[in-house]
């Protein structure tokens, strides 16, 4: 009898203990936000509640976004060090549970991320009340946490590319216009379509510049190449898709630019805002439409392009 009864309290204690170790692991997995190794990431897959859905993948050294374009490279950086870097700050309280369960059932957004053959699967959701923690849910998980970034004041979704709990592939994309190497120009034309007298014409083989009429003017060899040198670089704001009416628009210029065995062409309008109390637009001083090639509109500041819709007195204005 008595070893009956030390064999039943025994097994019964082993039952606790390995009840309570696997509580124990499944807490701990449920508090694993972090990848360390972020390099080994190839895909991230965000889905929100109003299905939309955006798959990041990562081919040679780019990141593509549902394989169409490529991925802005502060926007998949900032992913990949905020999925690095998630510490838990505190479980959601008794109090909060209920209303965090729900909010991230209703507005939450999945994030599945790939690495090493494995899938790490949680929910991003909204900020805490002070806007210093950020609610997740594991997948297959129990508990809520507040989760943070050591050192980071805000709250995270944002670094998901979340905003009022839904996403955008706008946001996502490289918003590069012209990335060409000075040396690879072979021509560039610019006209002026409000002042055509203020157009010209580059040429590099040989170099030369031509006013409107096809006269040739004269020039300094380094503002044609510190002008060449700004392609490098140049950035839309934002991409507005294929349906914007341009039909009270305004083309003010028309930029063509001969490079490595390709032409491009920007076509640039005047962007107007509603002025409600005069209902009438008027030109907004900040921004242009633009599409290149024929392509989606996007908008474009003027403070980036001003230093490329030159005229051709700035060209020659040291002579």
């Amino acid at each position: 009898m008595i070893k009956k009864f030390l064999f039943f309290f025994l097994f019964s204690g082993l039952i606790l203990f390995f009840y309570n170790y696997t509580k124990e692991l499944k807490i701990e997995s449920e508090k694993k936000f972090a990848i360390e190794d972020i390099d080994s990431i190839e895909k991230i897959f965000l889905s929100d509640r109003k299905g939309t859905n955006l798959t990041l993948v990562k081919k040679d050294k780019r990141w593509i976004v549902n394989e169409l374009y490529n991925v802005r490279n502060d926007a998949i950086s900032t992913l990949l060090n905020t999925v690095g870097e998630l510490e838990v700050q505190r479980p959601v309280s008794n109090t909060s549970y209920n209303n965090v369960i729900t909010q991230l059932a209703t507005t939450g957004v999945k994030v599945e991320i790939y690495y090493k053959n494995k899938v790490k699967t949680y929910t991003v959701g909204g900020s805490t009340n002070n806007h210093l923690g950020t609610y997740m849910l594991m997948q297959g998980a129990d508990n809520p946490y507040v989760v943070h970034i050591a050192g980071f004041n805000g709250f995270l979704s944002p670094r998901y590319g979340i905003q009022g709990y839904e996403l955008d592939i706008t946001s996502w994309r490289d918003n590069t216009i012209f990335n060409i190497d000075s040396e690879n120009i072979n021509e560039i034309s610019l006209q002026n379509l409000r002042n055509p007298q203020q157009s010209f014409q580059i040429l590099t083989n040989p170099l030369k510049i031509l006013d409107y009429n096809g006269k040739t003017i004269k020039y300094t060899s380094n503002q044609i190449m510190e002008y060449f040198s700004l392609f490098s670089n140049i950035n839309c704001e934002k991409y507005k898709g294929f349906n914007v009416d341009i039909s009270s628009e305004k083309q003010l210029y028309k930029l063509t630019i001969k490079h490595n065995n390709k032409i491009d062409i920007l076509d640039v309008f005047s962007f107007s805002k509603r002025n409600d109390n005069k209902n009438q637009s008027e030109p907004n001083v900040e921004r242009m439409y633009a599409r290149l090639n024929g392509g989606e509109f996007m908008l474009i500041q003027k403070y980036v392009f001003n230093k490329v819709f030159i005229s051709i007195d700035d060209l020659t204005i040291n002579l």
